[in-house]
């Protein structure tokens, strides 16, 4: 593992062997799209500005949109699963 760091905080980036095969379109966009909420929980969590929290909100709609047009078969909603009793 590598260890990134940016503004105090220390993120893991996994390590990947050289003859690794290349990640797909769908594969590189659900990293992208796991930043974005990872960002969005952050501005929620400590009280970021309401306006700038709302804008990453709408960012984070729109790329799962086109996401979600660009590799329908990347992602299938469930119907929730019935309350056991």
């Amino acid at each position: 593992m590598n260890r990134l760091h940016t503004n105090g905080a220390t993120a893991i980036v996994p390590r990947m062997p050289e003859n690794a095969p290349p990640h797909s379109d769908a594969e590189y966009y659900g990293f992208f799209m796991t930043s974005l909420f990872g960002l969005l929980d952050d501005a929620q969590l400590t009280g970021y500005s309401p306006a700038g929290t709302e804008m990453l909100r709408q960012a984070q709609n729109l790329f799962w949109e086109e996401f979600k047009s660009r590799h329908p078969d990347a992602w299938t909603e469930q119907t929730p699963l019935p309350d056991r009793e």
